[in-house]
């Protein structure tokens, strides 16, 4: 039987297409009880959190979901710190998943449903894990705009992995990433053989006035970033066109 699908579109969640509520309630409410219990500032916590993410990810025994749990990462920091912590990481999650605390970037929606066509895959490929997502993706009204939600529970990998993209790169002809980090969504899918459209969040300086195809010869990278994307776009209005230019180059 033939595939279905031509292309798929592999689709960062955080600072792609909505801020999730880890930013907004998640870490306020987790740093500000670490700090208060064990006379650090919140920078601090912040920085141990992070280091402690960071350890895990580069820990080969480590799975990947553990990786990225962030509750677990929070009760690891805080017995390193000799506190307990009490706030519930999923329940915050859970009652902060919608507006304000969760949003929309550049008509995310409105986005997804232009790109929707019979033989193009639209699928989210993110390092969060479903039980953080889920409820968002839900909130949001996206979970239904996606033929597939890929999370480090899926494959038990991160998406510096090929494994992370399960056999989607087997079924389809075209294989494009989108996202705003640099290693995860412009390095790794491009040594994966993907197409790789970047939204990096920052402004892009004099590459603002060229087109997204043309934009990756004139960015200012930062060191060590040698690989370049196929296409950098300054918001998810220039999406739609991108994806299309380099489905048609195959």
């Amino acid at each position: 039987m033939k595939n279905r699908w031509r292309s798929v579109i592999f689709i960062d969640l955080d600072n792609t297409l909505l801020h999730g509520p880890f930013e907004s309630a998640v870490f306020p409410v987790a740093f500000r009880e670490l700090a208060a219990k064990s006379g650090l500032d919140e920078a601090e916590i912040r920085r141990r959190v992070l280091e402690e993410n960071l350890r895990r990810q580069q820990t080969p025994g480590i799975a990947a979901v553990q990786a990225m749990d962030w509750g677990d990462i929070l009760q690891t920091v805080a017995q390193d710190l000799g506190a307990e912590l009490e706030a519930d990481v999923q329940g915050i999650v859970n009652t902060h998943a919608a507006p304000p605390y969760a949003v929309l970037l550049d008509d995310a929606g409105a986005v997804l449903r232009r790109l929707a066509r019979e033989d193009r895959a639209l699928v989210v490929a993110t390092n969060g894990l479903r039980k953080y997502q889920g409820p968002v993706l839900d909130a949001l009204g996206l979970t239904p705009l996606f033929t597939e939600i890929l999370t480090p529970d899926s494959h038990n990998a991160l998406k510096q992995a090929v494994a992370f993209y399960g056999d989607w790169p087997r079924k389809t002809q075209v294989q494009i990433s989108v996202g705003d980090r640099y290693d995860d969504d412009v390095s790794a899918p491009k040594s994966f053989g993907f197409r790789s459209i970047w939204k990096p969040g920052v402004p892009l300086g004099p590459a603002s006035t060229l087109a997204p195809r043309l934009r990756p010869d004139a960015f200012q990278y930062q060191a060590g970033q040698t690989i370049r994307p196929d296409a950098i776009i300054a918001s998810l209005a220039e999406l739609a066109a991108v994806i299309e230019q380099l489905e048609q180059q195959g």
